[in-house]
């Protein structure tokens, strides 16, 4: 499942998320950002960056993972809360 949509995400969660990995490299980074809070092409937004296409798409499949654990953990809280609020 897709957790991240290109366009979509703003720029602050892309970085919160970013802060969560070990992707340190600027270009990389600014290429991440071009594609999800823009909607630039993924092929476009590596050319751009000056970094290969299999970077790009192998750091966006790690960001994915962050961004798919930070989704289990809100539904977690979620079902928490739910419960706590039906206790009272």
């Amino acid at each position: 499942m897709k957790y991240l949509l290109p366009g979509f995400e703003a720029k602050k969660r892309l970085e919160l998320l970013l802060s969560l990995t070990r992707i340190r490299s600027k270009d990389v980074i600014a290429a991440l950002m071009d594609h999800y809070t823009t909607s630039l092409p993924a092929e476009q937004a590596a050319a751009e960056h000056n970094i290969a296409l299999s970077n790009l798409v192998r750091n966006q499949k790690r960001l994915e993972a962050v961004a798919a654990t930070v989704e289990s953990i809100k539904v977690i809280d979620w079902a928490k809360l739910q419960l706590h609020k039906r206790a009272k």
